[in-house]
């Protein structure tokens, strides 16, 4: 098949997939002139990606996406890598005529740990179902942000989760709404706490909702990316990773993390 011809979702799969056979150029998936950067850390256009396979240990580079999803002219995909170390990664990629002309990530180091329930930062379900409660999953997990996240309106609980159920996959957390509540309550008292106070982006595909936010993480300015599973309209699972924000004197390109 053509790639040009493949879902968005299938696309910004092989574009990520290309880093670690060195063949971005080849696909003629990226925009060769009109390429917006928004990784802080990377100029923005073409030769700036292409530039960086000089500095990655690609005897060690490997990539392997995991969950791959599409919102209107948005692919989206989680991604176990190894780029400069173990990495977790969303990259995201907006197309136009096919073509992706615009990406935004945001990457953390990869314990290569399980977190106290026994869960990877990948693992768990991958397919996405329900697809004609795109729009109102979104809203569900725009909502739980802006009203748990950002408001603090802890009450609100019920209305976003089946009791205390919650499989997650923060490396810093185990299962359950209680503990994922206890561990903010613990960095707060601790004063390094995560806060959240703008939500940028919501995209989703079915039963999965990504929630592009931003906030301070122990003191640091961060993006926050959510991955949520929703069942019966009701939070069941969730993925995040977390990068710090560099200042705007430390940034590549001056296109906004955002």
């Amino acid at each position: 098949m053509e790639l040009l011809t493949l879902s968005n979702r299938d696309k910004a799969e092989a574009i990520q997939n290309s880093i670690e056979t060195a063949t971005l150029e080849e696909t003629g998936l990226i925009h060769p002139v009109s390429y917006k950067q928004h990784n802080p850390h990377v100029a923005t256009g073409l030769q700036a990606i292409l530039g960086l396979h000089e500095q990655m240990p690609m005897e060690k580079v490997y990539t392997n996406v995991v969950r791959k999803f599409q919102d209107g002219d948005i692919g989206f995909v989680h991604v176990d890598y190894y780029l400069f170390g173990p990495t977790v990664a969303f990259d995201i990629h907006r197309f136009e005529e096919g073509i992706s002309v615009e990406h935004w990530d945001n990457l953390q180091a990869n314990p290569l740990k399980r977190n106290k329930s026994g869960r990877t930062m990948t693992d768990g379900k991958t397919k996405a179902t329900d697809h004609h409660k795109t729009a109102s999953n979104k809203a569900l997990a725009r909502n739980f942000v802006q009203e748990v996240l950002i408001e603090g309106n802890a009450e609100r609980l019920s209305a976003y989760f089946k009791g205390d159920e919650l499989i997650q996959h923060n490396p810093h957390m185990g299962d359950g709404v209680s503990e994922f509540f206890r561990v903010l309550e613990q960095w707060k008292r601790e004063e390094r706490p995560q806060v959240y106070h703008t939500i940028h982006r919501v995209l989703g595909e079915g039963n999965f909702v990504l929630v592009l936010s931003e906030g301070y993480l122990h003191g640091l300015h961060s993006a926050f990316y959510d991955l949520y599973r929703i069942e019966n309209d009701r939070i069941v699972e969730h993925w995040d990773v977390v990068e710090e924000i560099p200042p705007m004197d430390k940034r590549k390109n001056d296109n906004g993390k955002f």
